[in-house]
């Protein structure tokens, strides 16, 4: 069977989850970092204050680093290993505004206009004289009125004159590297003919290896989601309502839950805290949501949605036939519930 494409499931601007598209990024925070005292220099061993700032564009929010869990992610901020500099104390940040977010439905906790973090570091005892770079990464989600942004990492860095080099230049003081922490080689492209079945694996909530195979025989809708997706948490009742009154005919539902996605193939979130805390997350929301399809955890999702599937924005949902082929794309203006319900019923 031939798949069609239902609406314009890529290219439509997605209520709560924006993508880059035709290599556009909308980039509403700018970051930098600076020393919070204006010495010439630092000696090895000793300790400092660091500013890390974000200028935050007008209309835009950036949430706090004790932001409550079910809404948007809280910002992080942390200093890689392997450097000469490390964190010594709990950053500070600034007092968060509170007020209700309709995208999420809850009260969330922001910054607007700017932010400063200082960050309490310590140079390593055996750091060389001279000029050293600091690199410290921010993680970070981002909301207007009308839209999220999918979570992204930058690295920002700054060089840091330790005791006997000479001091640093105006020029040279404050540098942001708006790159993705940790680049790997992208990945080539591997999205299957559309007129070819696919299969592949993946790794359940429960820790069990699992085949897409095994639904062969079954219409089944693989749903890429996140946890910071709101439309996407906002099918969840129509996904719901779907999977209760066409499981008895053979339809499934396979929730991708696609945590890292951005729409960048070199930009890996975070760390192995970070994906285990999105991992629970993720099934804390399955579980008190009421959501009894098969789930595939975010380290198998994400080779899933990048090489086979090609998708770069979320909520994307696909529609397979019998047989493990594409049927149709569903985007988050499309009728999800009439074009799911007409699909199956012309197929049947």
């Amino acid at each position: 069977m031939k798949a069609v494409r239902v609406g314009t499931y890529l290219l439509a601007s997605c209520f709560a989850c924006v993508v880059s598209i035709s290599g556009q990024d909308l980039d509403p925070i700018r970051w930098s970092i600076k020393r919070a005292d204006a010495a010439p220099a630092v000696k090895a061993g000793a300790r400092f204050n660091a500013q890390v700032i974000a200028a935050i564009d007008q209309g835009w929010h950036l949430y706090s680093l004790d932001q409550p869990a079910g809404g948007p992610l809280p910002t992080r901020i942390w200093i890689p290993e392997n450097q000469k500099f490390k964190l010594v104390g709990d950053i500070e940040s600034p007092l968060p505004q509170s007020q209700f977010d309709r995208n999420f439905n809850m009260d969330t906790q922001f910054y607007d206009r700017e932010a400063v973090f200082s960050l309490p570091i310590e140079v390593a005892k055996d750091a060389p004289s001279g000029k050293t770079t600091l690199y410290v990464n921010a993680f970070f989600q981002t909301c207007n009125d009308e839209t999220c942004l999918p979570p992204k990492t930058v690295k920002i860095s700054t060089d840091i004159n330790v005791a006997g080099a000479e001091p640093l230049s105006a020029n040279n003081s404050t540098v942001a590297n708006r790159g993705a922490i940790d680049p790997r080689e992208s990945e080539t492209s591997l999205k299957i003919p559309q007129d070819k079945a696919v299969n592949f694996d993946f790794v359940d909530f429960d820790g069990k290896t699992r085949k897409f195979s095994e639904f062969r025989g079954k219409y089944v809708l693989i749903d890429f989601w996140a946890t910071w997706c709101a439309p996407c948490l906002a099918d969840i009742p129509k996904l719901k309502e779907l999977y209760e009154k066409y499981k008895a005919d053979g339809f499934e539902i396979l929730g991708m839950d696609a945590e890292t996605l951005t729409g960048d193939e070199a930009e890996e979130p975070v760390d192995l805290d970070f994906a285990k805390t999105q991992h629970e997350r993720a099934k804390q929301i399955v579980k008190t949501r009421g959501v009894t399809w098969t789930q595939a955890n975010s380290a198998s999702s994400l080779p899933v949605a990048r090489r086979i599937f090609n998708v770069k924005a979320l909520p994307t949902k696909i529609l397979m036939d019998r047989e493990g082929k594409e049927i149709a794309r569903i985007g988050e203006k499309d009728d999800l519930k009439g074009i799911v319900e007409k699909l199956l019923i012309a197929n049947k």
